[in-house]
Order: structure tokens, then sequence, then C-alpha cells
């Protein structure tokens, strides 16, 4: 296989203090295809995305 049929290789999440744990999350399908097709989109990894609406919901919890 060539470089040029080759999928372009997604940046790898910054490092953050404290480490990282496994963690696996379960969608429906269709959520699981909108994330993936986001994730192409922007070319950044599945788990960015996920992570980012995590965040987000949490923040939102917070405030009220």
């Amino acid at each position: 296989m060539g470089t040029e049929t080759s999928p372009q290789n997604r940046p790898r999440s910054k490092k953050i203090t404290g480490g990282r744990v496994r963690f696996n999350v379960y969608l429906p399908k269709e959520e699981a295809d909108a994330i993936n097709e986001l994730a192409n989109q922007t070319q950044q990894s599945q788990s960015s995305i996920i992570t980012k609406f995590y965040l987000l919901g949490k923040n939102i919890n917070q405030e009220g």
C-alpha cells in the first residue's frame, strides 16, 4: 500500500497532568456515526470529540 492511499494520521491529544484512565463509552449507532463523521471532517480523534461533548455537559451542569 502506498502512502498516497493511506489514511492521514490524526494528531494525538495533548498530554495532561495526572495521567489518563481508559474508559469505554457505548453510544447508539446514529450517535457513533455522527461522531465518526465529525472526526473525519475536523481531523480530530473520536476521543477528543467525545471529551469535548462531555466537558460541555459537565460545565452546563455545574453552572445550573
